[in-house]
């Protein structure tokens, strides 16, 4: 393809990706964080290593704005890259860090469709969902859905804990310093083996500027003000360098 605020860092945990239907030049949608350092789970490394190929940086996909109420977003859950057997099972690649959530889903949506479809069936097989939808009853009729993407309402997903976000109320946010000072805007976050890194593109162009999502680094994220708060880290040289 794509949080209340808080006053501590926001570890991205990243379930679900948010709805790239939704539009907005400066987000895609998905991914929780905590009031921990944000950090990637394993399957949001995962998610980013297989989901179909997007743009170079995550604010070059659509998605809604940050301050979206979550009952307004559509989230991404999986793509179908195919069929299953001889039954009408889809085989649904997951893009969601808890797929045993999704045996409490009773309906998703399907591609670009307004209405959702009631699920009749699903089991998993490695990294699939093998899901059977009303509306689908054939093999045949499936092949016509290969390469869409599966959405959930977003009230639908798992309750995020106190202070955790989606990517995509991180996506588009006004970064600045403390005294209020803009350093540029989140355009993608950067999975690292420790803390993820935030990556800023400052407000008038040029390089973009790498913060770790720590909690001395990140100290507030506020997608309903649009801003995120940063403590620029200060480097000192080592005597005679």
């Amino acid at each position: 393809d794509p949080q209340a605020a808080a006053t501590a860092p926001a570890q991205i945990a990243d379930e679900v990706t948010p709805d790239a239907s939704q539009p907005n030049p400066s987000a895609e949608a998905g991914d929780v964080v905590a009031t921990r350092p944000p950090r990637a789970s394993r399957q949001a490394r995962r998610e980013r290593r297989e989901r179909p190929s997007r743009p170079g940086r995550l604010s070059d996909t659509s998605g809604p704005d940050p301050a979206t109420p979550l009952s307004e977003v559509r989230l991404v859950v999986g793509t179908i890259i195919g069929t299953h057997g001889i039954r009408d099972e889809l085989k649904v690649l997951l893009t969601t860090d808890e797929p045993e959530h999704l045996k409490t889903i009773k309906r998703v949506y399907v591609g670009e469709e307004q209405h959702p479809r009631r699920v009749l069936g699903i089991r998993f097989h490695e990294r699939f969902a093998l899901m059977r939808l009303k509306g689908i009853p054939t093999r045949e009729a499936g092949v016509a859905f290969k390469g869409q993407q599966v959405r959930i309402a977003g009230t639908d997903a798992r309750p995020l804990a106190e202070g955790e976000y989606y990517l995509y109320q991180i996506i588009g946010l006004s970064a600045v310093d403390e005294s209020g000072q803009p350093l540029g805007t989140v355009t993608d976050i950067m999975e690292t083996g420790a803390n993820d890194v935030l990556i800023v593109t400052p407000p008038e162009g040029g390089k973009d500027q790498l913060y770790p999502n720590h909690p001395d680094v990140v100290l507030e994220i506020n997608p309903r003000e649009g801003k995120l708060v940063i403590r620029p880290m200060v480097f000192l040289e080592s005597p005679g360098v």
